[in-house]
């Protein structure tokens, strides 16, 4: 069986060479086809009527109904060729005034008729203005077919000799309204709903992506610690009795840090599901920052090689949750490593402000490229490749993006080709301690 994305791909390489319409377009299609009903109903009735009042009504009946042939020609060859949506919603907006120009002269010209004759046209009136533009366009297209209607009645009244009847204005009006009101609301809900509806389906395809590139991405990340865990366990288990005690140590601390490196991959991986399903629950209490800071530098070390690591935190308590801290601390470090070469500098800080805390980690790295940082602090994104491979899931921003807001703080990036520096701004409780610690954090005590 194929996957969602191999068949999303080959619909799109069916979709290649067919033309794409857009909503107005496809709007403006289907009204010629109202247009072609009209023309061919139109000149049904006037073929059919004998008792014209004058030969200049018959005349005047018939240069309408060409002119409504012409002008829907017209809008239909256009549509066909127009490109932006801009071209389109002009061409809409001259469409619907032909059509409500057309409607008033054949409403004009049948005037002698019965008055359920006038109604039935004027109706159509706000219904495509509901179509058009919803209710605005319906209340608007009824407002204009009640000034309309004064002129139309006392005209009828002219040819057939009869009064201006306020009791029939009133109901014709107010059947326009009752049409505006009852389409411009449909088409409103209509409107609310089909928007849902692309929300939804955007959201659906987008959590497709992301499933599809989690099983690409974590399936990958897994095997290889996996396969050198099995390993060292193998080689220990079947040659334990020829490995000297330096080979021996070796091996256990690969395993040792292949499991470190799997547990704190699931740990991103809970922690994104948590985010994702709204069940974090954070636990805010005393800490000493500076041994929370130290933890993470820790959990760390592993990805570090040879970078020169600066660290400066001001000696303080704070209301924090240390584990969710110290996350944020090691994931923004383990992405500074990864992302910068041997023997630059790292430096990570943790100073008091007005209102809480402020964590800086800057690198002399390459600098974030700019076209892609909108995509920074989404979830598996990899902005580029990393000095040592494609290492990482992608979730490490995206962690630290989801905790920060979680807390209720901020995070600001300066980034240029000389560096990249994250600033992390956390509001807490918070008491000072005894002098700040400056310390230039060896590789080789990094490594140890």
């Amino acid at each position: 069986m194929r996957s969602n994305a191999q068949c999303g791909a080959s619909y799109g390489r069916y979709d290649e060479g067919m033309p794409k319409l857009s909503e107005t377009q496809r709007l403006e299609q289907g009204l010629t086809l109202v247009r072609l009903f009209g023309v061919v109903f139109a000149v049904t009735a006037i073929a059919t009527t004998t008792d014209w009042p004058s030969t200049v009504t018959e005349r005047l009946a018939w240069i309408t109904v060409v002119f409504f042939a012409l002008g829907s020609m017209t809008i239909w060859g256009a549509s066909a060729r127009l490109t932006t949506n801009m071209d389109h919603w002009r061409l809409g907006l001259i469409a619907f005034t032909f059509d409500a120009l057309i409607i008033c002269s054949m409403v004009w010209v049948f005037a002698w008729e019965t008055p359920y004759v006038t109604w039935a046209l004027l109706i159509l009136v706000p219904l495509e203005g509901a179509i058009r533009y919803r209710l605005p366009g319906a209340l608007a297209a009824g407002v204009l077919g009640a000034v309309f209607f004064i002129p139309q009645s006392l005209h009828r009244a002219e040819l057939t000799g009869e009064t201006f009847e306020v009791t029939t204005y009133v109901f014709a009006v107010g059947l326009m309204g009752l049409m505006a009101g009852t389409t411009g609301v449909m088409a409103e809900n209509w409107r609310v709903q089909k928007d849902a509806f692309e929300r939804q389906a955007l959201q659906l395809a987008e959590a497709d992506r992301i499933k599809d590139r989690f099983l690409a991405i974590t399936s990958h990340e897994f095997r290889g610690p996996l396969t050198a865990i099995i390993m060292g366990v193998d080689t220990v288990s079947k040659r334990r009795d020829r490995l000297t005690p330096e080979q021996l140590d070796k091996l256990l601390e690969m395993v040792s840090g292949q499991g470190n490196q799997l547990a704190r991959l699931v740990d991103d991986l809970l922690i994104t599901s948590q985010l994702q399903n709204h069940q974090l629950n954070l636990q805010p209490e005393w800490c000493d920052l500076e041994v929370t800071i130290d933890r993470a530098l820790d959990a760390a070390a592993p990805k570090r090689r040879a970078h020169q690591l600066e660290v400066f935190v001001e000696p303080m308590s704070c209301v924090l949750d240390e584990a969710r801290i110290g996350q944020v601390v090691r994931n923004l470090l383990e992405n500074a490593y990864k992302y910068t070469p041997d023997h630059s500098r790292v430096a990570v800080t943790a100073k008091a402000e007005k209102e809480g805390i402020v964590l800086r980690i800057a690198d002399e790295g390459p600098g974030l490229p700019e076209d892609r940082r909108g995509e920074l602090f989404e979830a598996f994104s990899r902005v580029h490749e990393t000095s040592i491979g494609k290492d990482g899931v992608g979730l490490g921003l995206y962690v630290v993006s989801q905790l920060v807001n979680a807390m209720e703080g901020r995070i600001d990036l300066k980034s240029s080709r000389n560096g990249a520096t994250f600033s992390i701004h956390l509001p807490c409780e918070m008491r000072p301690r005894e002098a700040a610690s400056l310390g230039l954090v060896a590789a080789e005590e990094a490594s140890g």
